[in-house]
């Protein structure tokens, strides 16, 4: 399985055509050429290296949002299952 997921862009580097984004505190290299009309401040959806999508400021709110719930749910599980060992 294969996922997408979003990342504020911090640095763009056009004569290289890259870019830096950074995944909630964690930065990272990207490539840019599948999209266009980026600018840093703006979120983008990122699969393996490349910004695939620029998302609107409405949708990057809601994809994190989901992200941060999903984290929630698998960090709750994790405790579940450790608790579970003992």
């Amino acid at each position: 399985m294969c996922i997408a997921a979003p990342a504020k862009v911090v640095e763009i580097r056009k004569d290289e055509n890259i870019g830096f984004v950074d995944f909630g505190g964690v930065k990272q290299q990207i490539k840019l050429d599948l999209v266009d009309e980026i600018e840093e401040g703006k979120y983008v959806l990122v699969h393996a290296g490349y910004a695939i999508e620029v998302l609107d400021d409405q949708t990057a709110k809601e994809s994190l949002e989901a992200w941060d719930e999903l984290i929630k749910a698998l960090d709750e599980e994790d405790k579940l299952l450790a608790s579970t060992e003992k």
